[in-house]
């Protein structure tokens, strides 16, 4: 210390950076210690398992016992207080915003076109900004410079979640006749919102929907007359209960704003005929609905899966396997059709005899093209059904029958098959058109070759389905350090008493989940 007072400022500096630097050649393998892993990692510690074992069935109706409990109290209150259901915590009245987009969204970048652009050019170099430089540049050079794509929109086709709905009302506002479901779900009865893209979700609904008793677990309990509609999904390895009131957003304003004011109504009937034919029925809805204009199912549903996920923002991109995981509690799986090894296999799984599984079906073509052979591309597909029938000459045929969520073909008449058995094809004998019970329709329903789904759909998802026989054990864990090699010291220990099938399930949404399915 004494010696250290003695030295200059700038000497005391090298002593200290002396200390680091090597005199020896070689190369540095590590920067941390050694013993660097035994000082960060807790001790290994014998541990009690916490897992909870529960019964699938039994887990299910407690969630659904719940849901229907929570319906009935709200029920009492609103006839206490003559007072139709408000939901306070999914509120599209009071607080829309929220509901729409929550608190992580922004607004879609400001998009320029090719003319404005020109213009805002031709400003500046009338204003000399340039000097006496001449830009040669017109609108069809521009056109050929930016492709007729935004200038802020690299690739051209990313598409923003940028929800304008214009007015909400309840349902029996919106509907002549409301019925929550009419001649049961179907595949049929919907179409997705010409605002909305989450036609993986609606996928999924349709390739369960002609499943009486799995809808039945979803919509567990309403009460039309006061608005309420209770239903139960599964997410995060638990059931869970999503109650809504029955507002709805509607693509069009009301009266009043449509018209700014200015009009002379003293008798309202020119309110009552834009209402009844901007704001009245299915074709009103801003976001999903169903084909028959007084049936509500799924747009309330879609509402309830919202608020599950904290707003429509949140379902507006997935994947359809993991939609029918969530409304089933089942596991999905998901195959890449190019990859498929025993193509035999797989078909005698899509004949689905035990019904034990429901598919899905999606393109995620990277060529660039928009379209494969009338379907849409990055576009989602419900897989309906799978069929094996002998022709007049005695040949088998493999064909499925699968439904686009659009309901409908697009105005460019893209959105359903166009290949061999689609509608109006030369396949389509009286025989055929008898044996499947098929008629041509524009409801995004088609059919094709198994050989044609192989070779132009991108990924088939697949889930299992589970029943009262089986329970359902789940553990959770945290991970702190995902950096440091060797970090997590927690093992899972499974012990198996007798033969069954076992399914191991391993999820990550915030914390890694592990979940395994074992019958009995």
């Amino acid at each position: 210390m004494a010696n250290n007072k003695l030295k200059a400022p700038q000497d005391l500096v090298g002593d200290f950076w002396e200390r680091f630097v090597t005199k020896a050649p070689g190369k540095v393998t590590a920067i941390f210690p050694n013993s660097l892993y035994a000082t960060l990692l807790p001790r290994p510690q014998a541990q009690d398992s916490s897992a909870s074992k529960k019964n699938f069935g039994e887990a299910y109706e407690a969630a659904a016992n719940d849901c229907r409990t929570k319906v009935a109290r709200i029920v009492r209150d609103c006839m206490r207080t003559n007072t139709k259901f408000t939901d306070p915590d999914f509120d599209l009245r009071g607080n829309g915003l929220d509901c729409l987009v929550g608190l992580t969204w922004s607004p879609p970048t400001t998009r320029a076109n090719p003319s404005q652009v020109e213009d805002a050019l031709g400003t500046l170099q009338a204003n000399k900004v340039f000097g006496d430089v001449t830009l040669p540049m017109d609108i069809s050079v521009l056109r050929t410079v930016l492709a007729g794509k935004p200038v802020d929109d690299e690739d051209g086709d990313h598409e923003s979640f940028d929800p304008n709905p214009c007015s909400v009302h309840r349902v029996d506002w919106i509907y002549e006749d409301p019925q929550f479901e009419v001649d049961g779900f179907s595949s049929s009865d919907i179409m997705q919102g010409a605002n909305s893209s989450d036609c993986w979700w609606l996928s999924a609904v349709a390739t369960i929907c002609h499943r009486r008793e799995l809808m039945d677990k979803i919509c567990v309990a309403r009460n039309e007359a006061c608005g309420i509609y209770g239903f139960v999904f599964y997410r995060d390895g638990a059931w869970i209960t999503s109650i809504v009131d029955d507002n709805l957003f509607l693509a069009r304003p009301d009266f009043g704003a449509a018209v700014g004011g200015d009009l002379h109504d003293p008798s309202n009937s020119e309110m009552r005929k834009y209402r009844k034919a901007y704001q009245t029925g299915s074709d009103a809805l801003y976001f999903a609905a169903c084909r028959e204009n007084n049936e509500t199912w799924l747009p309330l549903l879609e509402k309830a899966y919202a608020k599950v996920h904290g707003d429509y923002n949140a379902i507006w991109g997935g994947w359809v396997g993991e939609g029918v995981e969530d409304m089933t509690g089942g596991v999905n799986s998901e195959m890449v059709l190019e990859d498929v090894l025993f193509k035999d296999s797989l078909w005698k799984e899509l004949l689905n005899e035990e019904k034990h599984f429901v598919f899905g079906l999606d393109i995620l073509d990277q060529s660039g093209v928009n379209a494969k052979n009338g379907l849409a591309n990055a576009h989602a597909y419900s897989l309906l059904e799978a069929r094996e029938e002998s022709g007049e000459d005695g040949k088998r045929v493999r064909l499925v029958k699968i439904r686009n969520p659009w309901g409908e073909r697009g105005a460019d008449g893209m959105g359903e098959w166009n290949g061999p058995w689609s509608d109006g094809s030369k396949e389509w004998t009286p025989y055929w058109l008898t044996k499947l019970n098929y008629r041509f329709e524009n409801d995004g329903v088609f059919w094709m070759t198994y050989f044609d789904m192989l070779g132009t759909f991108t990924n088939l998802y697949r889930t299992r389905l589970f029943d009262d026989s089986w329970s359902v054990t789940q553990e959770w864990t945290g991970v702190n350090v995902a950096w440091l090699t060797g970090y997590l010291q927690r093992k899972f220990v499974v012990e198996v008493k007798e033969a069954g099938t076992v399914i191991f399930v391993l999820q990550q949404v915030r914390f890694h989940t592990s979940l395994t399915f074992e019958p009995g």
